[in-house]
């Protein structure tokens, strides 16, 4: 089923959707889908800060490299 295609807890998820006051009720696939863009969103913005820590000839990723992806990077410019 979906819940196998998402490697993050789906259970987490649902708990984060129903602590906004806002939301009322999420159905199973809106809370995979969330969990599906957030996966995909953090292997982004790792790969992408991953290319700085190369150019430091590191292969650990530090905080500077998630900053530096951000401030180079304008689809990571909600985050500044």
């Amino acid at each position: 089923g979906p819940a196998r295609l998402a490697r993050l807890p789906l259970a987490r998820g649902k708990a984060l959707v129903k602590a906004d006051p806002d939301v009322t009720l999420a159905s199973q696939e809106a809370v995979f889908v969330l969990a599906r863009a957030t996966e995909l969103f953090v292997e982004t913005i790792a790969k992408d800060a991953y290319m700085y820590a190369q150019q430091g000839k590191r292969k650990t990723l530090q905080r500077k490299d998630l900053d530096n992806a951000i401030e180079a990077i304008d689809e990571f410019a909600f985050l500044e």
